[in-house]
């Protein structure tokens, strides 16, 4: 598995109470707010659009806040990103060439996980770069085209590192439609 972003050296320490009333004040209207209906559909497209030119699988994921007791312990986004890649099914594609692109709204973090038959053939920093741009247009407010540039990113990787097989149907194992939590 791969990923960091700008925050990752940061750890959260179990008992952050001021943390547990931002994830506790962040609503799912939050992310709803930022990724409205209409949103959701271009990102959807994007990743329907994305998976015909490789093998990969990509997730997206929006959480607005962590469930409140994970926070409590001290659980970080990258351990909730870890979670999700495994308990949705991200981990479980037949080639093992799954990404998952999870967004915290309340902690302000992104996290890109790959699963190794696609994070053998990518280096550490091309992931890194994907956060790092999606991360700086999040600090512009440029949310959704900033998943969308993202998205387009992990297509030019993904078709580079593991292309489509000829003539053959995309496998299409997971939903494309983003998932809001």
């Amino acid at each position: 598995m791969a990923m960091t972003n700008e925050a990752i050296a940061t750890q959260h320490r179990p008992h952050d109470v001021s943390r547990w009333l931002r994830h506790l004040g962040t609503w799912r209207a939050h992310a709803r707010w930022l990724f409205p209906d209409k949103a959701l559909d271009a990102l959807e497209a994007a990743i329907r659009d994305s998976e015909k030119a490789h093998r990969c699988e990509i997730r997206l994921v929006i959480e607005a806040a962590m469930p409140l007791a994970a926070v409590w312990r001290g659980h970080t986004c990258r351990q909730r990103a870890v979670h999700l890649f495994r308990q949705l099914g991200v981990a479980h594609t037949s080639e093992r060439t799954g990404i998952l692109l999870y967004i915290n709204i309340a902690d302000h973090d992104i996290e890109l996980i790959a699963d190794k038959g696609v994070d053998a053939r990518v280096s550490p920093r091309t992931w890194d770069t994907v956060v790092a741009r999606m991360s700086a247009g999040f600090r512009d407010e440029r949310y959704v085209q900033s998943v969308l540039d993202a998205l387009n990113t992990l297509r030019d990787i993904a078709r580079e590192s593991l292309p489509a097989h000829a003539g053959a149907a995309p496998d299409n194992a997971l939903t494309d439609r983003p998932l809001m939590i």
